[in-house]
């Protein structure tokens, strides 16, 4: 017997996902904490300024306005330039403007108008910045490991936005200014990180075509694409069927349940344990199941938690049954963002992503408003039933989706030729 014979065999290692990747993470998980204290502050702000529910509206509404109306351009504006540089500069921009704003709290209470120009400001940063982020992911990651970085990206964001509302509350506490002060170093850490990957590579050719030529090219290169349509009204679907469901959870929980608030906190957490496993086994299932096969199994878990949820006559099963949602809707964002990342040309990813984003936004919007005009008008649960049976209907549209493997990805159409913004 040779002694190369005896050798140990080589183990079997899966690629690592990369120190740039790790230092995206890294930035993206830091804000996600930084995110979730001032968004949990920002309310107990506002209603220590004027004790009218309102004035928690306005500053809501002002937040999501960006999506509606900026979300496109954002996309153009993350095509157009370097990403990385555009993800870093963004968030040293936040940094000043929310650390500023936490130095206006510690002088005295600012009105209610800066606390809704604060939130629209930072949430037209925020559309710009999301769709650079979801587009630079394929410079840095090879296309056979996306599902396994997005679903560490999906993990980290939700790790963050549990964990940061309850640092924020604590703080505001203490004094209203610490969540925002901590807020803006995390902007300022995060920018730190994403400067150190350096460059995107190449910026786009600088086009003297507007911006709106722009918008349709990336809207037509979506329409035209039969599967990533279907995937983007898949979206909408979900993103408004969840947000009518999970509306009503707190009504669910602490009153037709008759649980104390702590258990409403107690059931996000399962929540979020359960959207972290999906993070942690996405590599594993993108390896034993076809992309079709994850898709439906997302919608599956998706739909019947909410249905069940809605029938539940415990929280101890409402818990459970959370978490089971809740992977399944990581499962189902990883699957969305990483078809797209490997089928979009690069030149066009920022505008579709922003197509996507503002699609799933109007789909929350209209589930919300719908689950608190249902729920008062019928029962609590009624919205929460609904949301689920429409996400188990839509498994009927996933069979059309045909062959979802990875291909190499369209050639970008030649844009017509435009007049100049002069």
């Amino acid at each position: 017997m040779t002694s190369a014979s005896l050798a140990t065999p080589p183990h079997r290692t899966r690629p690592q996902l990369g120190r740039k990747f790790t230092m995206l993470w890294s930035a993206s998980s830091i804000s996600a904490v930084g995110d979730g204290m001032r968004d949990s502050s920002l309310p107990l702000l506002a209603l220590a300024i004027s004790d009218s529910p309102s004035s928690v509206s306005v500053v809501a509404v002002a937040g999501s306005l960006p999506w509606l109306l900026m979300a496109l351009f954002g996309g153009v504006v993350a095509d157009r330039f370097d990403r990385r540089r555009l993800m870093w500069t963004i968030d040293f921009g936040r940094a000043a403007i929310v650390l500023g704003f936490a130095a206006c709290v510690f002088s005295g209470t600012p009105p209610l108008a800066l606390l809704a120009a604060l939130a629209f400001v930072l949430g037209c940063g925020e559309t710009v910045f999301v769709n650079a982020a979801t587009s630079t992911i394929p410079d840095v990651v090879s296309s056979d490991r996306l599902d396994v970085a997005n679903g560490r990206l999906q993990g980290g964001l939700l790790v963050g936005r549990m964990i940061g509302p309850m640092v924020g509350t604590t703080l505001f506490a203490v004094a209203a200014g610490y969540p925002f002060t901590v807020d803006g170093a995390s902007f300022a850490v995060a920018a730190l990180l994403v400067a150190a990957t350096g460059r995107s590579g190449a910026p786009r050719a600088k086009s003297d075509r507007r911006v709106m030529a722009e918008v349709r090219e990336g809207v037509r290169w979506l329409y035209r694409h039969k599967q990533l349509r279907l995937v983007a009204s898949l979206s909408a679907l979900a993103a408004g069927a969840s947000a009518l469901g999970i509306t009503m959870m707190a009504l669910l929980v602490t009153r037709t349940l008759g649980e104390p608030t702590w258990a409403y906190g107690a059931v996000l957490a399962t929540g979020v344990a359960g959207g972290t496993a999906a993070s942690m086994l996405a590599g594993r299932i993108s390896e034993r199941m076809g992309r079709r096969a994850r898709i439906s199994l997302s919608f599956v878990l998706m739909g019947s938690s909410l249905l069940l949820m809605g029938l539940s006559p415990s929280v101890f099963v409402v818990a459970p049954l959370f978490a089971l949602g809740n992977f399944g809707v990581v499962t189902w964002n990883v699957q969305a963002i990483s078809l797209r990342q490997q089928t979009v040309p690069k030149e066009l990813l920022g505008r579709v992503n922003s197509c996507y984003l503002m699609l799933t936004r109007i789909g929350m919007l209209i589930g919300a408003g719908l689950s608190g005009w249902i729920g008062a008008t019928v029962s609590v649960r009624t919205p929460i039933v609904i949301a689920g049976a429409l996400i188990l209907a839509a498994l009927l549209v996933i069979p059309r989706l045909g062959d979802l493997e990875p291909a190499p990805a369209p050639a970008a159409e030649e844009p017509a030729v435009e007049p100049s913004a002069g």
